[in-house]
């Protein structure tokens, strides 16, 4: 898709969306639950995404060690980037910034890159999955028995995907080594961005882990004061937005796909029959997310690379 296609797209969404807002709710009605938060508990969320952000930057530092010691701001600046665009641009098509910048900043082939970006969204998906998984089994699907287990072995086998994927990296590895052919060299690079040590497995997960309950934690008491219910129907109906973004594919800028994630965990497990009010409490969500994450991501692109970075050379 090219950038003015993209573009028109973005603006056409953007355009619907707040018309539709308007006409169902009004955005002064939508946007009234925010003066019952108050300011310092707002700035302390917005903390907690900030930190979630920085946590992630760190995960690349450590786990690229091509990249020169000392640029961890670059990497921040990386992601922060690389998250605004993968949300205002459809189809995942911002993912493409990641191996790009990670060549161009710090000379890491793309391809090795993209296995990277591969690893560390299995492991983001990997996080969302199980705790999902585990807060339905144990919440709303609880007294449906069948349904209860299946979510405790999908929570399971959401928990155990990293390990098996490291497991089986070298014969696979092997196995396509013994192959010609682009596509065969191409899974070869991407498998290559995987941990090299067992201790590097346990880094990223580690990371990953306290990335996402830094994150979740502050969405979920802001969605729970937003729809007036508890921090933990809250964090639920958080990770159902933040599973959109992980998914293949969702709208330009989210909207529509969040708020059909945070519905689809938050309204079965609350039992609310009001879902006018829980889905503007989505929508609220949403935009604060989406006000951070771009903020955020104008700022690191203002910024510019550090004098360090090879930014500057010709690729």
């Amino acid at each position: 898709m090219n950038r003015g296609l993209a573009l028109g797209l973005n603006v056409a969404v953007l355009g619907l969306f707040a018309a539709a807002v308007e006409h169902f709710w009004g955005w002064s009605r939508l946007l009234a639950p925010w003066s019952q938060i108050a300011p310092l508990t707002l700035a302390l969320a917005i903390a907690g995404m900030l930190a979630s952000y920085a946590l992630r930057g760190t995960r690349i530092y450590l786990a690229e060690q091509q990249i020169p010691r000392g640029a961890w701001f670059a990497c921040l600046r990386l992601i922060l980037i690389n998250n605004a665009l993968n949300l205002i641009l459809p189809a995942r098509a911002g993912e493409v910034s990641f191996p790009v910048l990670m060549r161009r900043w710090f000379g890491i082939d793309a391809t090795q890159a993209a296995g990277t970006l591969v690893w560390l969204r299995l492991l983001d998906l990997h996080v969302l999955a199980t705790v999902a998984a585990a807060c339905a089994a144990s919440g709303w699907l609880l007294k449906v028995q069948g349904l209860s287990i299946l979510a405790w072995l999908g929570a399971a086998v959401a928990a155990v995907a990293p390990l098996a994927v490291y497991a089986l990296r070298e014969p696979l590895q092997a196995r396509l080594a013994r192959r010609s052919g682009k596509l065969a060299g191409f899974a070869a690079k991407a498998l290559s961005g995987l941990p090299k040590q067992t201790s590097g497995l346990a880094l990223d997960l580690v990371l990953t882990w306290a990335a996402w309950s830094v994150k979740l934690l502050a969405l979920g008491i802001v969605l729970g004061l937003l729809a007036q219910l508890s921090p933990v129907l809250g964090t639920l109906g958080a990770i159902g937005g933040d599973l959109s973004t992980v998914l293949p594919l969702h709208a330009p800028g989210g909207f529509g796909t969040y708020e059909a994630g945070v519905m689809a965990l938050l309204a079965p497990a609350s039992g609310a029959t009001e879902l006018g009010a829980l889905l503007a409490a989505a929508v609220n969500l949403h935009l604060l997310v989406l006000t951070t994450a771009l903020i955020a991501g104008a700022l690191a692109w203002l910024v510019g690379a550090p004098p360090s970075m090879p930014a500057s050379q010709p690729e």
